[in-house]
């Protein structure tokens, strides 16, 4: 099971955030459907001292949408930035044991099998669909040797390089064609 995985799990912040504030937020928006944490659209909030290590994630942390719709509900990445960001409270916060790969339980949650297995758990109430920690570690995984693991890893991060790469080329050539276009039609050309 997942949570035999896990050194802990932590549902996050019901605080108010805002547009300052010491810690930036990340919501249910920031966790995208494929398996990528996004800082944009970003809010701020302030936590006490004794709040910072029970509110905020730390590089190589999970981030387990607990409730949205009933297509997104589960949505699940990897934290992957160095400095420490606050997290609202439809988030669970899983830390996995030191032998275990983050990458290898957030990809086994992205995968067609685990969003099947996700989608058939969760309780819709409304319109909104709701799987807590508990539910999250109980989902049945397998679990590779550590080799295996990290040769996982070691791909997942080859790729997610490699998007990033074509990201930004993609954003240089829409620039480049927004250019060309202003000055094909302001007669510049």
């Amino acid at each position: 099971m997942i949570g035999d995985l896990l050194e802990d799990t932590q549902y996050g912040t019901s605080a108010k955030a805002g547009e300052a504030g010491a810690f930036p937020i990340l919501r249910m928006g920031n966790v995208t459907n494929d398996g990528r944490i996004v800082v944009v659209d970003l809010k701020f909030i302030d936590l006490s001292d004794k709040e910072v290590e029970k509110y905020t994630v730390r590089k190589g942390d999970i981030l387990f949408n607990r409730k949205n719709s009933v297509d997104l509900v589960g949505k699940t990445a990897v934290f992957g930035i160095e400095e420490p960001f606050a997290f609202a409270g439809y988030l669970v916060r899983a830390r996995t044991k030191n032998s275990i790969s983050p990458h290898y339980v957030a990809g086994y949650l992205n995968s067609r099998h685990g969003k099947a297995t996700l989608r058939n758990m969760a309780k819709s109430i409304v319109g909104m669909a709701n799987i807590n920690a508990k539910e999250m570690a109980s989902i049945s995984i397998l679990i590779p040797d550590a080799d295996s693991q990290g040769r996982y890893t070691t791909a997942l991060t080859s790729v997610g390089d490699q998007r990033r790469r074509l990201e930004t080329q993609l954003r240089d050539t829409n620039s480049l064609f927004s250019s060309l276009q202003f000055r094909a039609f302001s007669g510049q050309l």
